[in-house]
């Protein structure tokens, strides 16, 4: 991977607020990254901030799946990923009575350092100007531009239009009354654990303890796993599960995990994460020039928490009409991104959340599992959920659970 040292901003009169900037996009995490390279790519002038130094970490479950593998595909990233990552081609989904169910897919797991260095670089390599700093506020000009001050600083930067993309942290949407839902969907926890135990594809055990959620154990090579857990809230579940007890249970008793910490050769500590998904809680736009994406516009999938590929896939679904707007003049593409995502990625969320719902029983999911293991067609159905081929509304539906005699010869409900 190619390094590249992040400019720091300067004090008081920055050059940075010397221009109108055509985008000005806060937060270089995957899908403002991901927005910044497709709107630089087409010759505007676009600043990115971060309020961190890249590169650096990010507590993740560290898989790219195949829509986050897509959407690198997307910006020229691909085989770099591919050949720095680790090739996983087996997902074994355990059920809370411990029913396995195999799905064959294709992942790469990465510690989330190197793909969003990657996908920075791409911005920068494509024209947009990086640099750190935090953004105190942003707010809309009466005569629709777009200006944003920056903490510790004097400096003020304007530009034509702002894009918001700072994942979990949602501060900056309360003021422009597009904060929906102010608290977090979740919560992750995961460490990386050295150990000679031999674990060629990833892990994702429905735990009791942990529902709605779900454990992990993603191998990343050369006998190196990331182990973690995460739990989606209910209406009071945030008050009543300790995730890190959930995570010692898991650890300690799950007969996939035990073997693995009991020979580890290191345990990195745990780090956390909140989690925003459903694509719910934010608006995606202010109605004048400002717009959501990635985790802050809810992002994440629920049922798997996975948001590096939706994250991106968002980013890159802005960038297409923000170009729009700014070559015409006309903010109207912008006003149109609610509609559009509502087309191009609200389906898949609501099959995702009606498979939450159904997981978050442990008599389901494993009366789920037991069907799933009996039939090739359900095998078949699990595994386009996770390569993004299905809707999960066609395998989390109650023909699922009747007996292949009952529904006969019909076979055209899952096609």
């Amino acid at each position: 991977m190619t390094e590249m040292a992040t400019a720091s901003l300067v004090r008081g009169n920055s050059p940075i607020g010397e221009k109108l900037w055509d985008v000005l996009i806060v937060g270089a995490g995957p899908a403002g990254a991901t927005a910044a390279a497709h709107i630089a790519s087409a010759g505007h002038a676009v600043l990115l901030i971060d309020k961190c130094e890249f590169p650096r970490e990010k507590a993740c479950g560290d898989a790219l799946i195949p829509d986050a593998l897509n959407s690198l595909k997307s910006l020229g990233l691909y085989e770099t990923v591919r050949m720095r990552g680790h090739s996983v081609d087996r997902l074994v989904i355990i059920s809370p009575s411990g029913i396995k169910v195999c799905v064959p897919t294709e992942c790469v797991t990465l510690k989330r350092v190197y793909p969003d260095q990657l996908i920075v670089n791409a911005a920068v390599d494509r024209g947009a100007t990086l640099v750190a700093g935090s953004v105190a506020n942003i707010f809309q000009e009466q005569n629709r531009d777009v200006t944003a001050a920056l903490d510790d600083s004097n400096t003020r930067v304007r530009a034509r239009i702002g894009v918001i993309a700072t994942g979990a942290n949602v501060s900056l949407l309360q003021d422009l009354d597009m904060l929906r839902r102010p608290k977090a969907s979740g919560t992750a926890l995961r460490c990386y654990v050295k150990s000679p135990v031999d674990l060629d594809h990833m892990v994702v055990s429905y735990q009791r303890s942990i529902s709605p959620g779900y454990a992990w154990i993603f191998p990343m090579g050369e006998h190196e796993y990331n182990v973690g857990c995460g739990v989606f809230y209910t209406r009071d579940s945030h008050r009543k599960t300790n995730l890190r007890e959930v995570f010692n249970k898991f650890v300690t008793r799950a007969a996939v995990a035990k073997p693995l910490m009991d020979s580890a050769e290191s345990v990195t500590p745990l780090r956390g994460a909140r989690l925003r998904s459903g694509l719910e809680g934010a608006a995606f736009c202010n109605g004048g020039s400002i717009v959501a994406v990635g985790e802050t516009a809810g992002a994440t999938y629920p049922f798997t928490g996975e948001g590096i590929g939706k994250a991106m896939e968002s980013g890159a679904v802005a960038a297409r009409q923000i170009c729009e707007a700014l070559k015409d003049n006309d903010l109207s593409p912008i006003h149109s991104l609610p509609l559009l995502f509502e087309k191009e990625l609200a389906p898949r969320y609501s099959g995702y959340r009606v498979a939450q719902r159904w997981l978050s029983k442990p008599w389901l999911s494993d009366l789920m599992a037991a069907r799933i293991v009996r039939s090739r067609r359900l095998q078949q159905a699990t595994a386009g959920i996770i390569n993004e081929t299905a809707d999960p509304r066609m395998l989390f539906s109650w023909r699922t659970l009747l007996p292949d005699w009952v529904r006969g010869d019909d076979e055209n409900w899952m096609s």
